[in-house]
């Protein structure tokens, strides 16, 4: 009997200490008439410093158009719900149910190109009062934006003291937030105010600081605190501290390639004494710098946000520097090109990682893209002259996977590969397919020579240019 006991102890114990035990259903049941018979897909961002979303589940919208799904959450965050490249946001709750319908421009849904950029899903809440997250957040941002439109060059001018208060005060008597950091819609509205104030006051940045910042609660999944937060400390260690002269860290980053130094350095500024705040502000800092400043040595960045991923006691932040680390380097030539999984006109299924040891060049295409037919016609020509050297790849996007056997059997003199990229719209993500037609060019080991690559007549030369250097020339047989 006292074994027993103490197995119900262990299991208990082991229960609490898992996030299951945590995890509370959000329940949705709606309409989307634009995806009958289709897939919706629900993602969340695990990261709002970098805006990285998470694929979560998806769910089949039936013949009707209607649909179900539950969602596991630990606390309050945004969703996307997306269709194909469209998406739209909803703000959740543990445990709540939401009534929607979903709306977009169905003449867009099934384009990836140009046309097709801004186009969202919006959500209706039918089961929504003026008490709902949701539709407090759309009311205040409605405001909010008004606001700035008409009050944001005297604020950015610093108007006179007198009348900058009483323009806060209109926001602040309007939207009153309490003080409470559980309170998602007032965390929300505290900081979208906050970011007023920081506008006036930007050449006292301690000010704000002490005021929203300083031994506060971190917000992580609050997109009103990151907005603040990440515009708070932008271009911070360059520009913005006192402390912390371009010399340091020229010697910090460039010469020792020392974590710990820059990290003690910049625990100098009393702005950034704080642990939690001084590893976040140099995830983002040493982004800024990565990008904007080659007087930085990028590997070197590279290498401090990796020793920042595996020696951080956050989480989180091991999170935000990973993340960092992939939106740094993805598609930059030199860096590995992302695995994808795609299917052939047979529905066999084809992965990049097949070609190891081989140069691979990839080319993207929709069956209505008029520039990409014609930019094929100059493919034909470089796979006869490199076929056996170089694998020729194209992968359409279309969301119809059926749409891929026709076009093969349209184009006989296409003789390459061909590949649906099967609705995995992480591809698009991976490969940031916003416009086409786009081509890409891979080596032996996997690693991009250029993204994307000349387009048209300028493929050719390119290919002539490049192939001599990057492909090693066989001796002709005796």
């Amino acid at each position: 009997m006292k074994l027993f006991f103490i197995y119900i102890s262990i299991f208990f114990n082991l229960l609490l200490s898992s996030n299951l035990y945590a995890l509370n259903p959000v329940t949705m049941m709606g309409k989307a008439s634009f995806a009958k018979g289709k897939e919706i897909w629900l993602y969340r961002y695990d990261d709002l410093l970098n805006k990285n979303k998470v694929f979560i589940t998806k769910t089949i919208v039936n013949d009707s158009g209607n649909f179900f799904v539950q969602v596991p959450i630990l606390e309050t965050q945004e969703l996307l719900i997306c269709f194909n490249t469209t998406e739209g946001s909803l703000f959740v709750e543990p445990e709540k149910y939401y009534s929607i319908t979903l709306h977009t421009n169905e003449q867009l849904i099934n384009r990836i190109d140009a046309k097709s950029i801004g186009n969202t899903i919006q959500i209706e809440i039918h089961n929504a009062d003026t008490n709902e997250l949701n539709w407090k957040i759309n009311y205040f941002n409605q405001f909010y934006n008004y606001f700035l439109y008409k009050h944001s060059l005297p604020i950015l001018n610093m108007v006179k003291q007198s009348i900058y208060d009483s323009l806060l005060q209109i926001m602040t008597d309007k939207f009153p937030f309490s003080s409470d950091n559980n309170d998602f819609y007032s965390v929300y509205v505290k900081f979208r105010v906050a970011e007023i104030e920081r506008m006036y006051y930007k050449k006292s940045p301690h000010r704000i600081y002490i005021k929203y910042l300083d031994n506060k609660y971190i917000h992580y999944h609050n997109p009103a605190y990151i907005d603040f937060f990440t515009a708070f400390f932008n271009n911070y260690l360059y520009s913005g501290s006192k402390q912390i002269t371009k010399e340091i860290l020229h010697q910090d980053i460039n010469h020792l390639n020392n974590y710990f130094k820059l990290l003690d350095d910049m625990g100098k500024d009393p702005i950034l004494v704080n642990e939690i705040i001084r590893e976040m502000a140099l995830i983002q800092n040493l982004a800024n710098l990565f990008a904007y400043y080659d007087e930085f040595n990028q590997n070197n960045i590279l290498s401090l946000l990796k020793r920042l991923s595996v020696t951080t006691k956050f989480p989180e932040h091991k999170i935000m520097a990973e993340n960092k680390i992939k939106s740094l380097t993805n598609l930059q030539v030199g860096s590995k090109a992302p695995e994808f999984t795609a299917i052939d006109i047979h529905n066999n299924t084809v992965s990049l990682s097949d070609y190891k040891g081989i140069y691979v060049f990839l080319h993207f295409f929709t069956k209505d893209c008029e520039e990409c037919i014609r930019e094929m016609l100059i493919i034909k020509n470089l796979f006869e002259t490199y076929n056996g050297k170089v694998q020729f790849i194209s992968v359409m996007l279309d969301f119809e996977p059926t749409q891929l056997y026709h076009f093969v059997n349209a184009y006989p003199d296409f003789k390459w590969k061909f590949v649906h990229f099967n609705n995995d719209f992480s591809f698009i993500e991976n490969y940031k397919l916003y416009a086409l037609p786009l081509g890409m060019l891979i080596d032996s080991n996997g690693q991009i020579i250029s993204y994307p690559s000349p387009t048209s007549t300028e493929l050719g030369n390119f290919f002539s240019s490049h192939f001599k250097s990057y492909i090693p020339q066989t001796s002709p047989p005796k």
